[in-house]
């Protein structure tokens, strides 16, 4: 039977579809670069920031009144019902060197925002005090996490693109008010147990916890025991907020880019017929996308057509006595030397 190329269908279009997404991804757009230099400044930031915020903590609780003989941490350990000192990495600042400031309603407020080192930790906190515990529930906190583990999550099959892309391709949805949807909850949970360490890998949330926290003397919510510094440190953990904010923001528009570029091949490829309009515009060097073998296998479909001569020998063939397996094997040696032959020859 002879083989032709066969026409493209649905299951075949949503594959190319799907590779057609990662080819644009693989790809030095700018706007990648610029996400990717994104992540590099926010993690400088996230650092510096801390360091400061450690010089300010220390400076407000002095580490030989948590640690070391007759310290807080030892009357702790002694008695069960002393509570006097913890570890936490969100911290509520307050400026404490400048006049009041305006918040979003042009109202007077003391400038204090809750500042959060945990991976998930809110990055649109404001002058507001429904901002100052943002440390965990919003999806922006979320949107950082994703960005910062976006390749990994990627290699086990899970989408870090959701939110952005639930933004993007339902603005209509969203203005309605229907910001969800039941794949959307599906992938976030899943996010959530692969940075959580779920099954076994790294607890992503834990380790930041572990790495940027400090000791703090006091109990109760972190407004309860107001942190204070002067404006230029405020201004440097502000600086670390926007960081985050921007590594968002780089992942949002180089999304919308490659978006862009799907949502027109997809719309194009309805009109093609053949593999090979496909195989054009992707061999076109502009382009330069080498399609997934596992595409590119199935491409051929069988012919109906069958040849002449084939349909011949099989009809002489019925009814003829099999060959035993011996008889095969001397007919392929035969067959094989025979061809040696004619080349020498």
């Amino acid at each position: 039977m002879e083989q032709k190329e066969i026409r493209l269908n649905g299951p075949k279009r949503k594959s190319l579809i799907i590779d057609n997404r990662r080819h644009w991804e693989s790809q030095p757009l700018q706007e990648k670069e610029d996400f990717d230099q994104s992540r590099e400044k926010a993690t400088e930031a996230i650092d510096s920031a801390f360091e400061t915020m450690t010089n300010v903590v220390q400076r407000r609780f002095k580490p030989e009144h948590i640690f070391g003989d007759r310290s807080l941490t030892f009357y702790q350990k002694e008695y069960n019902t002393v509570d006097a000192v913890g570890t936490d990495s969100c911290f509520f600042m307050k400026v404490t060197d400048v006049p009041k400031v305006l918040d979003k309603y042009n109202d007077e407020v003391e400038k204090s925002k809750h500042f959060s080192w945990e991976l998930d930790g809110s990055t649109d906190c404001d002058y507001t005090s429904s901002s100052h515990y943002g440390s965990g529930s919003s999806n922006n906190g979320k949107n950082f996490a994703y960005a910062m583990y976006r390749e990994d999550m990627k290699k086990v099959g899970l989408n870090p693109d959701c939110n952005i892309e639930n933004d993007i391709n339902n603005v209509d949805a969203n203005d309605r008010g229907y910001k969800s949807n039941p794949y959307l909850s599906q992938c976030r949970n899943d996010n959530y147990d692969f940075l959580s360490g779920k099954g076994g890998g790294t607890n992503h949330f834990q380790s930041w916890k572990d790495k940027y926290q400090l000791h703090i003397i006091g109990t109760g919510g972190c407004r309860s025991r107001a942190i204070p510094c002067t404006d230029v440190e405020f201004a440097k953990f502000d600086m670390m907020i926007q960081a985050k904010q921007d590594v968002i923001l780089k992942h949002t528009k180089w999304l919308q880019v490659i978006l862009a570029k799907v949502k027109l091949f997809e719309s194009t490829i309805k009109l093609m017929t053949k593999f090979s309009q496909v195989e054009k515009f992707a061999s076109n060097p502009k382009i330069n996308w080498n399609i997934s073998p596992e595409i590119l296998v199935d491409k051929f479909g069988t012919d109906v057509v069958i040849s002449i001569d084939n349909l011949v020998d099989q009809t002489l063939n019925i009814g003829k006595p099999q060959q035993t397996r011996d008889e095969k094997i001397q007919a392929r040696i035969l067959y094989d030397n025979s061809k040696v032959s004619s080349i020498a020859s």
